[in-house]
């Protein structure tokens, strides 16, 4: 089964995210094109090219783990290291909806050292939630030196299902339009799976012959099907693949004046006593999405006589 392709996407790459299983092999997928939505988060993030890096690929990753959840769950990764990099933070849902960030958002200056960028061992926290209330988490020690590797890491151990994990992102000259291109391809076990198989296929994700495919964009009606027979190759048992359009990513905030007022409310009393006395309006910066809120003092002193919600 092939999935239908409109007349603009041919003409243009557009963001995508497919989900499905290849049959046969017993073997799930999900495959995304990311590229504008890692545009965004980008831009407003202001990423130098080894933060852009970074980010778009976790971001990346981030929405292809969220695709298989059932629906309404959303996935928040972060990411901890103890180099130059300190964290990357991804909230990603089943509806393709994804804000991201990354501390420090300018990495340039530590190089090409792993080391110097990760440090030793770091953590990768995945949460999944609905409505708010936590179905499930796990931690899991990290020191592959890369956010997709760790997160494909992490599957593995924590959750215990056999996954690989490969995205490619590529640069414009553009301020503007930083991002070029940006796809990936997650793999995991199912019950039942050739584990010496499944290994095969996805030491293909390292191949030069994948990465080149998943390295370039085609408005091609048969791309997806071309690098997806990269990865199977002449597998035996192989008898199709099952494909599934999910909703296209999206990079989206839920961030809001009154959510930012409700940040208020962590300002200590005699600090809160010198804004009053200044009597000028406070800016507030969503993490996320790096939008500004200004608050005057009278919204500061609503928020400060409003009880929090429990």
């Amino acid at each position: 089964m092939k999935p239908s392709r409109g007349s603009e996407e041919c003409r243009a790459m557009n963001d995508l995210l497919y989900k499905g299983h290849f049959k046969g092999l017993d073997i799930a997928f999900t495959y995304a094109v990311t590229s504008a939505t890692v545009n965004e988060a980008v831009v407003r993030h202001d990423c130098d090219p080894a933060g852009a890096h970074l980010l778009g690929r976790a971001t990346t990753g981030a929405l292809l783990s969220a695709a298989i959840l059932p629906e309404g769950r959303r996935l928040n990764a972060t990411w901890k290291y103890q180099g130059g990099l300190k964290t990357i933070v991804v909230d990603a849902g089943q509806d393709g909806t994804v804000r991201s960030l990354i501390s420090p958002n300018h990495l340039s200056e530590f190089g090409d050292a792993a080391e110097s960028l990760y440090g030793e061992v770091g953590d990768l926290q995945v949460v999944v939630s609905h409505n708010g209330a936590i179905d499930n988490s796990g931690t899991t020690p990290v020191s592959l030196h890369d956010p997709v590797s760790d997160l494909s890491y992490h599957y593995c151990i924590s959750d215990q299902v056999e996954t690989g994990m490969s995205v490619m992102i590529g640069f414009n000259s553009d301020p503007a339009q930083p991002i070029a291109l940006c796809q990936g391809w997650m793999i995991q076990a199912l019950p039942g799976t050739d584990l010496e198989r499944f290994d095969r296929i996805r030491q293909k994700m390292d191949a030069n012959g994948f990465r080149e495919l998943l390295g370039h964009e085609s408005a091609s009606e048969g791309y997806f099907e071309q690098i997806a027979k990269a990865l199977i190759g002449e597998e035996e048992g192989f008898e199709g693949i099952q494909v599934e359009t999910c909703p296209a990513p999206k990079f989206q905030c839920t961030c809001s004046k009154a959510k930012m007022a409700a940040v208020l409310r962590s300002i200590p009393i005699p600090d809160r006593m010198t804004i009053v006395k200044k009597g000028e309006p406070i800016g507030i910066s969503c993490q996320f999405c790096n939008e500004r809120y200004e608050l005057s003092i009278d919204e500061c002193i609503v928020a400060w006589n409003t009880k929090a919600a429990d």
